[in-house]
């Protein structure tokens, strides 16, 4: 049975919040396949044979696990059953014939593409060709929203028929209908004007922006919105922008070489407020573009407030390689560009020739991640891969951050505008790295070649900040939707919504878990809020079941809650919100213990347990069996008199794991005293008698003898017998012994002179 101890309401006392989340990992991704300059004929038609362009999916395990492709509008599906752990998985997607994924034409398409699997995975997707490289990291299905804005740059490339682009994937069962509003003229939408269009699952919405020769539009603030159809709810859609082609020159549209780019946008919900910047190592000067999720928003640059509101809605700033902090009092998405090869001063820290345009949505400081497993790809002859890293400096973030289960390579930097956090750029090699820490980081991978790069966002929390799903337990520090096997809790929802403005909560737990699922609940009007508070300047009412819930074994179950609301919003009269409860076992506890035995000497306890993937241990609880205890993680202790102890150990992990209680038995003792008798005569070639009389102090029991003859002889025994010995040649002779307890404490030595006589030669 599970022991408890003290350490319950200690950790309850003392709990201190950690960032931990899961969000990009799932079972469940959508994606298109991107416009490329290359997938065009002269003439401005698809090319029939496919282009010379390739688009790969790269699929990050952590288990065994079995995962499909498939484009179902197409009919195309394929399944890869039984894939390894802790590997990174290629597929490329069909580009001709029947199963032709790309998205050349704008306007509606069945080439919506499905990623499903059996245990959750992190999902990417990259388009190359030659020089022209861009990859993406996917956002799971559940954790896609329904409104989102398009951030470009501006259009200028030296290839024809390279588009700027949005595209958008329809994810749910039934109508999901959108409505687009471009901010430029695309190939068939005007700009300005709302259009609506209806779409089935796995379908997809193309929009090219208009060219005008190898110069198109730019697409930054073209809005995409979900809206509900019929008695309908909004439904969740994945968004994604990029170029088939770009420069990124100073100024940025001086021309210059180039190379295509996509990348999935983070719906409005999962907009943050404050950002932290890293310039691109070896390409260290960048463009930023900041949007803001409301015109009236005060967005500070390292403090300083920004004018010049581009559009109504974003701020661009640079060409900079400094570190920069930004803030906003309202939400805010921020995108940084990698500029083209050689260009605005990056030279001289990687070949002149590497490197080209590519962007990156960057992670705001509220969505972190404490662990990350990212792919450095080899496409299309990537010569050099690099990582940023963002931390805080609080707790133990910095100094339990690993690459590779390393410590990194270069030292973390304080960040120059925000000194709560620090800052790690380092190279490293083509293949998968694992990048892990106690607290939660933001990263960015990136990589050149010969005029050609890649880059992406890492790994990221996408969750809504104002609306999810919290498991109540008073052990867990994650922010991600965690349980433990065994632990009881409690269900609860955070929404920016009053009692009075839901008529119900329907929680739905999928016929989970397998064996005793638990039933469907319906709390009907009038609600009750177990508590409120702000986040920032947004008031949010908690919501809680009032039933205990425990789930077993481990494993990702499925939650999805619908909140009934009085008014419709836009989405209809409910608010869906879907997501993974991440079901964890305890630790199977362990500790190691030494010291030389003796009661002088401290011992030193050092915890050896084993946590499951993505825990940690952050409370410790020792009991040193003499009335003193200890929350350090590997503690030293000194007792103060000799005896024989019982010490108990437990921890708690972030996702709210108590542990069972390890204990060990040990002894200290007094030091023992060593002395022993001799024979006589001592005479050269007679054997001597040597008696042992040493002392020991109780509860200690002597275990082992030292014997050092004083001739270069020496003997260990495990027993106090008498031992004999033969001298020769005949002289002086210093004999010593030193003993050790049964716990190991050994005496100091006893020494004694003896002179060995010679024999004498009869003679008359």
């Amino acid at each position: 049975m599970r022991k408890k101890l003290l350490l319950l309401a200690a950790v309850i006392s003392s709990v201190t919040v950690f960032s931990q989340d899961f969000s990009n990992k799932g079972k469940d991704f959508w994606v298109g396949y991107g416009s490329h300059c290359d997938m065009y004929s002269a003439n401005g038609t698809m090319n029939a044979t496919g282009g010379a362009q390739d688009m790969v999916l790269y699929f990050a395990t952590e288990a065994v696990t079995t995962v499909t492709v498939s484009i179902p509008g197409l009919g195309y599906i394929q399944t890869y059953s039984n894939l390894k752990a802790d590997t990174i998985y290629e597929v490329l997607i069909p580009k001709t014939g029947t199963y032709d994924a790309r998205l050349g034409t704008e306007g509606i398409s069945s080439k919506g593409i499905h990623i499903s699997s059996d245990k959750p995975i992190v999902a990417y997707a990259h388009i190359y060709n030659g020089a022209r490289s861009g990859a993406t990291l996917l956002f799971p299905t559940n954790t896609l929203g329904k409104e989102y804005y398009s951030l470009n740059i501006n259009q200028t490339s030296q290839q024809a028929y390279s588009y700027c682009y949005f595209f958008v994937v329809a994810t749910d069962t039934g109508t999901t209908t959108i409505q687009v509003t471009p901010i430029a003229n695309t190939q068939t939408m005007t700009a300005g004007q709302t259009y609506t269009f209806n779409l089935t699952l796995g379908e997809v919405f193309n929009a090219l922006g208009q060219l005008a020769g190898n110069t198109g539009v730019d697409l930054t603030g073209s809005k995409v919105i979900s809206i509900a159809s019929g008695t309908g709810n909004c439904k969740p859609i994945a968004v994604f922008s990029g170029s088939g082609k770009i420069s990124l020159n100073c100024p940025v549209n001086a021309g210059g070489s180039a190379d295509n780019y996509i990348v999935q946008s983070f719906p409005k919900t999962a907009w943050g407020k404050n950002y932290l910047t890293v310039p691109t190592y070896g390409m260290p000067y960048n463009y930023f573009r900041i949007a803001v999720s409301d015109p009236t928003a005060v967005v500070k640059l390292n403090g300083v407030v920004l004018s010049g509101l581009i559009n109504n809605f974003y701020y661009q700033f640079g060409v900079t390689n400094q570190p920069n902090y930004i803030q906003s009092d309202k939400p805010i998405m921020v995108a940084q560009y990698i500029t083209t090869s050689g260009a605005c001063g990056n030279t001289g820290i990687i070949p002149t020739n590497d490197g080209d345009p590519e962007v990156i949505y960057l992670s705001s400081i509220e969505q972190n991640i404490s662990r990350v497993l990212l792919y450095a790809t080899p496409h299309f002859a990537i010569n050099e891969h690099f990582i940023s890293v963002m931390i805080p400096n609080g707790g133990t973030g910095v100094s339990s951050f690993r690459v590779d289960g390393a410590v990194p390579a270069n030292p973390f930097v304080v960040h120059p505008q925000n000194s709560n956090y620090s800052y790690l750029q380092q190279q490293v090699t083509v293949g998968v790295h694992t990048l892990q820490s106690d607290s939660g980081f933001n990263a960015s991978a990136y990589g050149y070649g010969n005029v050609e790069s890649y880059g992406y966002n890492a790994g990221t929390n996408i969750k809504d900040l104002f609306t999810f799903i919290t498991p109540i337990n008073p052990l867990s520090i994650s922010t991600n939707v965690t349980a433990c096997t065994g632990t009881p809790f409690y269900f609860s929802v955070t929404l920016p919504k009053p009692p009075d403005s839901l008529t119900y909560l329907a929680w739905d737990f999928h016929n989970n878990p397998p064996g005793s699922p638990y039933p469907n609940v319906t709390q009907n009007a009038p609600l009750i809020s177990d508590s409120n508070y702000y986040i920032g300047s947004t008031q949010v009412w908690r919501y809680r079941l009032p039933s205990l819930y425990t789930y077993s074994p481990t494993g990702v179950y499925p939650i999805t809650i619908t909140a009934g609301t009085l008014t419709a919003e836009g989405c209809g009269n409910s608010v869906i919100i879907d997501r993974d409860l991440y079901v964890y076992d305890p630790p199977v506890l362990g500790f190691s213990w030494s010291n030389n035995g003796c009661v002088t000497d401290s011992v030193a306890f050092t915890d050896t347990s084993n946590y499951a993937p993505g825990t940690y241990a952050y409370k410790w609880w020792w009991d040193f069996g003499d009335g003193l205890f200890s929350t350090l993680k590997n503690p030293h202790h000194l007792y103060a008199t000799a005896g024989t102890y019982t010490v108990r150990y437990a921890t708690v992990t972030n996702v709210g794991c108590l542990s069972d209680t390890a204990s060990v038995t040990i002894t200290v003792t007094n030091k023992p005293v060593a002395k022993f008798g001799i024979s006589a005569p001592v005479c050269d070639g007679f054997p001597v008698t040597f008696t042992d009389s040493s002392t020991v102090f109780a509860p200690g029991t002597l275990s082992k003898w030292y014997w050092d003859y004083g001739d270069g002889i020496k003997d260990t025994v495990l027993n106090g017998n008498n031992r004999i010995h033969t001298y020769t040649p005949w002289g002086n002779k210093i004999a010593i012994l030193k003993v050790a307890t049964n716990s190991g404490c050994q005496s100091a030595l006893f020494h004694d002179t003896l002179y060995v006589g010679p024999i004498p030669v009869v003679n008359f």
